[in-house]
């Protein structure tokens, strides 16, 4: 049986090990980005004269430049063209983002700081938005509002005749 100044050393030794393997594994996870890095947003549309939530709509934002207006901007890892960050939307209409990944290299990275970005949100039956916007840091919100397609369509060029005689109607019978 080990002495108790024996196994009072192997705790230590095992204690420190656990600190060190604690750390790295910290370490290597915060290098993807900033905790406090968030774009979130809500996706709306106007029906009935009231506004609806969005679901199930793709967001996809991109870094295009530096924002000349602001300074410190983080560097770009590999050419913004490179690099998105997408979401969908739930059935309240919000999103969010937190980093950009590339499809390139299949990196993830942070957020960058003082960038200028674009936004896309496609979803069926709306038009395809774009927008810019700035992002600085931390966490920021945007409202965005859909336009959807209509779906009547009136012919009023006058070559499309309508032949009345070929229209059928019909009366609803009840049986027995």
């Amino acid at each position: 049986m080990p002495s108790r100044a024996t196994r009072g050393n192997l705790l230590g030794r095992f204690f420190v090990l656990s600190v060190l393997v604690l750390g790295l594994v910290a370490g290597a996870s915060c290098d993807k980005g900033r905790s406090s890095d968030l774009i979130t947003g809500k996706i709306l549309t106007q029906k009935d004269g009231e506004a609806r939530p969005v679901a199930q709509a793709q967001v996809m934002i991109r870094p295009t430049t530096v924002d000349p207006e602001k300074k410190g901007a983080d560097e770009q890892p590999e050419e913004p063209v490179n690099l998105r960050g997408v979401s969908i939307t739930n059935d309240t209409g919000f999103f969010e983002i937190a980093s950009l990944s590339s499809d390139q290299t299949f990196q993830e990275y942070g957020l960058l700081r003082n960038w200028k970005y674009e936004i896309t949100i496609q979803v069926p039956g709306y038009y395809i938005y774009k927008g810019p916007f700035s992002y600085e840091k931390g966490g920021i919100e945007l409202g965005i509002q859909l336009e959807e397609k209509g779906a009547d369509v009136v012919d009023d060029s006058g070559v499309i005749l309508i032949d009345e005689k070929a229209i059928q109607s019909g009366a609803i019978r009840r049986g027995n």
